[in-house]
């Protein structure tokens, strides 16, 4: 996975969209079942474009592609096209929290850079 925004990770603000995106996850991907569940495209709409816009943010490329796709079947209002990528995308965006989790606290963890 890419990364783009780990790259700066020590600068506080991109530290704290990781530490944003990951505690959030499990929220949007809540909040996207619901409306899916209710047919609430609307909702739906505006969940994965949160999704695809912080994972875009992030470089997170295989995650984006997936709510891509689930986002495209929503647009359609189809719902069993939604449905169908609904377990990979739940799959990818907790292994995406998984690998940010540990790239975050490797970067906490690792010794300061020294200024000669």
């Amino acid at each position: 996975m890419t990364l783009a925004l780990l790259g700066s990770i020590g600068d506080e603000n991109s530290g704290r969209f990781v530490l944003d995106f990951i505690n959030l996850w499990e929220t949007r991907s809540q909040r996207l079942m619901n409306a899916l569940s209710s047919h609430d495209f609307e909702e739906a709409d505006v969940v994965l474009l949160s999704i695809r816009s912080s994972s875009t943010m992030l470089g997170a490329w295989p995650l984006e592609a997936i709510a891509g796709m689930v986002h495209a079947a929503v647009k359609n209002a189809d719902l069993p096209g939604s449905l169908s990528h609904l377990p990979r995308l739940r799959e990818v965006g907790a292994v995406t929290c998984t690998e940010l989790s540990v790239l975050l606290e490797s970067r906490r963890s690792a010794p300061a850079a020294r200024v000669s």
